[in-house]
């Protein structure tokens, strides 16, 4: 695989992740999931994780797809963009409740840190449930992997400065 045809690729499936992760943040609403429902004791998810946010988050990511789709060349190579795009961006929401939910039955506290699976959580989520449309490229996986753990640190960071999340990571 050629440089630029793995950088373009990266794009694809950075853009609907990415901002499959970061629409929460900003949409996320009152109404917890799991409806401040326990399992054995605890909540199942939390307040943190909201119905707003889970649709925005793939709602967003989506239109992160489409909007590469237009800025992207590569992404006609793709067959079924679209459903590969949609499943990126729910794959990436469900990472996050899934880790989420473990935490939970680990006894995590909702902030608590969680060094790796707060940082890989959706891209993970986003690449399984991807897969059933494209399989990715073993350099793919393992770029995005890299990448993630800088640009997740480094924008959850800039996330807490502007005082849209409680902890900076």
């Amino acid at each position: 695989m050629e440089l630029i045809e793995i950088f373009f690729l990266l794009l694809l499936y950075i853009f609907p992740m990415y901002f499959s992760n970061g629409a929460p943040l900003v949409l996320h609403g009152v109404v917890p999931l799991d409806f401040g429902k326990k399992i054995f004791g605890k909540r199942i998810l939390g307040d943190g994780k909201t119905i707003l946010g889970a649709f925005s988050g793939i709602l967003i990511g989506t239109a992160g797809g489409a909007l590469a789709f237009f800025l992207i060349p590569y992404s006609s190579q793709i067959p079924h963009y679209f459903s590969f795009v949609v499943f990126l961006s729910f794959g990436a929401i469900m990472g996050d409740i899934t880790k989420s939910f473990v935490k939970r039955r680990l006894g995590f506290e909702r902030g608590a840190k969680w060094v790796l699976a707060d940082q890989l959580d959706f891209i993970i989520g986003g690449l399984i449930l991807s897969s059933l449309v494209r399989l990715p490229e073993i350099e793919i996986v393992v770029l995005l992997l890299i990448i993630t753990l800088f640009m997740h640190s480094a924008t959850n960071f800039i996330a807490y400065k502007l005082k849209l999340k409680n902890v900076p990571w």
